[in-house]
Parts: C-alpha cells; sequence; structure tokens
C-alpha cells in the first residue's frame, strides 16, 4: 500500500488544478467526502470533477502523463488514517487561501503537497506504575519491547 506521504506531491496537483480551474470551494466540499469516506475506490471522483458536464473535454488542463483515473486509484489506495490526514490538509489549504491578503500570493500546490505530507500528530502518553510487577502502558509501537522487574528491585528480562 502506498502511503500518503509518498504520493502526497502527486495528489496536491489534481487537487490544485481542481481548485485553480473550478474554485477552492471545489476542494474544500472534497475534504469533506475525503473525510467521511464518500469518496471510495472506483467511483471515479475525479472523472466526474473534472468532466463534470459529463463530455470528452476537461476544463481541467491535465500536465502531461496525468489522468483521472490516476488520481482516483491513489486515492483509492489511503487507509482511513491517510484520508483524516488528506481531509485536514486540504481544509488547512482552502483555509490559507479564504484567509490571505490579496496582496499574497495564493497558496500554490506545493504548500498543499507540504500539509498532506506532514506527519499526523501523535499521542504523547505520560503514565506511571507502583508497586512490584506493575505495569504501565500508554501506547504500544512496532518493535516494543517491555521489562518487568522481579519484585525484589531488579529488571527482569524483555517481554
Amino acid at each position: 500500500m502506498i502511503s500518503l506521504p509518498e504520493i502526497s506531491a502527486e495528489l496536491a496537483t489534481y487537487f490544485s488544478l481542481a481548485a485553480g480551474t473550478l474554485g477552492t470551494a471545489v476542494v474544500g466540499s472534497a475534504a469533506q467526502r475525503v473525510a467521511d469516506g464518500s469518496i471510495e475506490a472506483g467511483q471515479g471522483y475525479f472523472r466526474r470533477l473534472f468532466r463534470r458536464d459529463g463530455g470528452e473535454d476537461s476544463p481541467v488542463e491535465l500536465p502531461e502523463g496525468r489522468s483521472e483515473e490516476r488520481a482516483d486509484e491513489l486515492l483509492g489506495t489511503l487507509s482511513a488514517e491517510d484520508r483524516l490526514r488528506l481531509a485536514e490538509a486540504l481544509t488547512a489549504w482552502v483555509g490559507e487561501h479564504r484567509d490571505r491578503r490579496p496582496e499574497e500570493a495564493h497558496p500554490g500546490e506545493a504548500r498543499l503537497a507540504e500539509l498532506i505530507a506532514v506527519k499526523a500528530h501523535t499521542t504523547t502518553y505520560n503514565v506511571t506504575a507502583h508497586g512490584p510487577n506493575s505495569a504501565a502502558i500508554g501506547s504500544v509501537g512496532s518493535g516494543a519491547t517491555f521489562h518487568f522487574g522481579d519484585g525484589n528491585g531488579r529488571d527482569g528480562a524483555g517481554a
């Protein structure tokens, strides 16, 4: 499975082109649909978005080698967590468009890619345990090792 940071620049291209041609409200709506899961793989979201009148020609001029099908494929590969990250990035980017001063440039595709690629917020746990053989575990990640004492103040073997 491809991760969101790996495809951030390519997805940013599609969303930026949609915003530039069709308006940021369309991207804001897409962010909501991505977040609530109503945009599913195989539904052809970008195909419908870029060919709104159902015709052959798209109002969005895609760069060489890019296609609506590719954008839909990328969107469909995202996990639920990555979909939420994408929705958050799109919402923030649309907010930057809306909140900018008139003399400021529009936040472009590079800014959107940056927002998409930002590492997801992680929760920090502060836990304590008291007494012999007590364990306090806030979060377990891959490669975690646990050491429990033997009740006599000595560390036990990793478990």
